[in-house]
């Protein structure tokens, strides 16, 4: 975060953007303060219980994110799910007909998903994390991963859990 917090402190004419906040925290748990009042949630590249999240498998870290977001606010996820994730998570690598499940589990939660497709290579460059550089260079543990962009939005906001 470092990074990016550094490009978010320039001046806005340079790109800059001076109401980012960046906060760690459990998804499961996020800040009080910033829940319903976020127009932009960013999940890039996420492991464990916050993929788990993402994908609305994990009530507790999907709940969280989804208390997050403010009316009109949006939640975009960039996820890459390999065969060996199966063992680790019990998450299958994603395909195209997940979609509706997808939807289903995010829409209990206040959020409608938008969108759902493999990321194309200007998505994940723009990531500008160092998982997508390795991805992008064919790393990733000797296999190929899929990575693929979720786009969620709120038409009101979520019911706190």
């Amino acid at each position: 975060m470092a990074q990016s917090s550094l490009r978010a402190a320039r001046p806005a004419g340079k790109g800059g953007l001076p109401n980012l906040i960046f906060a760690v925290a459990a998804a499961e748990r996020p800040p009080a303060e910033l829940r319903g009042r976020v127009d932009e949630v960013s999940v890039l590249f996420p492991w464990g219980s916050l993929l788990r999240g993402a994908l609305a498998l994990d009530k507790a870290a999907a709940a969280g994110i989804a208390a997050l977001v403010a009316a009109g606010g949006f939640v975009e996820a960039i996820v890459s799910v390999a065969d060996r994730d199966a063992a680790a998570l019990g998450i299958s690598p994603l395909e195209a007909d997940d979609r509706s499940e997808i939807a289903q589990r995010w829409r209990r939660l206040g959020l409608e998903l938008t969108d759902f497709r493999p990321a194309t290579t200007a998505e994940i460059e723009a990531s500008r994390s160092t998982w997508a550089r390795r991805l992008l260079a064919g790393g990733g543990g000797g296999t190929r991963r899929s990575v693929w962009r979720i786009r969620l939005r709120c038409g009101e906001a979520p019911v706190p859990q």
